[in-house]
């Protein structure tokens, strides 16, 4: 069984020396190695000199442009392999690693998830390691100091006991670090996707056509591998993610992943009381239209259906979670999501205003203010619609924000017909 190893390259020379010490010392020796470098980041011809001789080991560089996406791609179609191994080039695997991979390959399994040691995410700074750059100093500092850092997907894991498919969310753990893949299941579901720019996301959807296309993801914790803890600009990964996220939700726009995207369990509060019981009265929807399109008249977002708003000619695209209205507004011909709103595939300043029915008060409370940020980042100005006496929670929501350094500012009609008031919400929000 031929085996391509694949690891994008991003400089950081001294760690990677160490990444091909170990994959030199492998008990499994028939894989090849494929290093996508990006704009020759690495002194390559170095790295040949020491293990011409050890690997089997290729070079391809790309534009300093190429996304991780496009660099995987790359080598995929350069190699030849009946299973494709990617592994970061920060992690440092065990003398076992490519023959764990391959005998879980032999026995069936066509997508092996490898356990990651020391994987923590954001703020792994603090667990910096600053010995030599060797593998058996590397190794003793990984047995002696580092306390074997579980994986961070050991939150997953030990709840189904190792069982992945029993996850609601089985593709949120195909993590690129360590994974191997049969050529034949990567050909059927497709490879990386080349819009996911920057850091997140590009992995796990991959993982996601592969449990659609039928593929089920077993773990290994024998094709064990070890992170090396460094710095990150934790920042620009959450704007890359969060951008990434959008890309995800636009190929694949359900609210069961919506509801991954921003790690909540559910968006309504009582599944008895969904928000769906007020209707707006005829004076009410009137004053309603006559605010909103008295400034704006091109592009609107209509976030929970009423049936006069939708029909509104300015509306180009409508969200709504409740599956009671689907049949509804299925029919048209317009832009139509069943999302909460909470993660909106949509960039900044899509549309001139959004219109957020009362559907917002079968929210949980900790997600309205997610609500709001989403309705002001694509948004110029937002209009929510609220029984007068009901108001208070959408009033919290934005204060809240205001406390973590929102711009928005809002303004509150007086009582109109039933007692609806407006809560008008313009400017920026700056939390992501």
């Amino acid at each position: 069984m031929l085996v391509t190893v694949i690891i994008p390259v991003y400089g950081k020379a001294n760690v990677l020396h160490v990444t091909l010490q170990a994959l030199a010392r492998q008990h499994f020796d028939a894989f090849s190695v494929y290093l996508v470098d990006q704009g020759g980041t690495i002194p390559m011809d170095e790295v040949r000199a020491a293990f011409e001789s050890k690997l089997d080991i290729h070079y391809i560089d790309t534009p300093a442009s190429t996304t991780v996406s496009e660099k995987r791609n790359l080598a995929i179609r350069a190699s030849r392999g009946e299973v494709v191994i990617f592994l970061d080039a920060d992690t440092i695997v065990c003398p076992e690693f490519v023959a764990e991979h391959v005998a879980m390959q032999r026995a069936g399994h066509e997508v092996v998830i490898g356990y990651i040691y020391g994987k923590k995410g954001f703020g792994r700074e603090e667990l910096l390691y600053s010995g030599e750059w060797e593998l058996d100093a590397f190794l003793a500092w990984f047995e002696d100091v580092s306390g074997r850092i579980p994986d961070e997907r050991e939150k997953y894991y030990e709840p189904v006991h190792d069982h992945l498919m029993e996850l609601p969310w089985p593709w949120a753990v195909f993590w690129s670090g360590n994974i191997s893949v049969s050529r034949s299941a990567l050909q059927r579901a497709g490879g990386f996707d080349h819009r996911f720019v920057g850091w997140g996301i590009e992995d796990i959807e991959v993982g996601y056509r592969l449990v659609k296309s039928g593929y089920p993801l077993i773990l290994s914790r024998a094709a064990w591998a070890v992170h090396v803890p460094h710095e990150v600009d934790e920042e620009k990964r959450m704007r890359d993610q969060a951008a990434n996220a959008r890309t995800f939700l636009r190929k694949y726009p359900s609210i069961e992943n919506e509801l991954f995207l921003v790690r909540a369990a559910s968006w309504n509060k009582d599944s008895n009381d969904i928000g769906g019981k007020f209707i707006l009265d005829e004076a009410a929807c009137d004053f309603v239209i006559d605010a909103v399109t008295s400034s704006y008249g091109t592009q609107f977002l209509l976030v929970g259906y009423e049936e006069r708003l939708y029909s509104l000619p300015q509306v180009s695209v409508m969200m709504d979670p409740r599956k009671e209205y689907a049949d509804t507004f299925t029919t048209s011909d317009r832009s139509v999501y069943r999302l909460a709103g909470l993660c909106m595939p949509f960039e900044y300043d899509t549309f001139d205003a959004c219109i957020i029915t009362p559907v917002w008060r079968g929210y949980r409370p900790e997600l309205l203010s997610r609500l709001l940020m989403e309705a002001m980042r694509v948004s110029r100005v937002c209009y929510c619609i609220c029984p007068g006496n009901e108001s208070i929670p959408l009033l919290a929501a934005i204060a809240g924000l205001k406390k973590l350094g929102s711009t928005m500012e809002y303004s509150v009609t007086s009582d109109i017909a039933k007692r609806v008031r407006l809560i008008i919400c313009s400017d920026r929000v700056t939390v992501h």
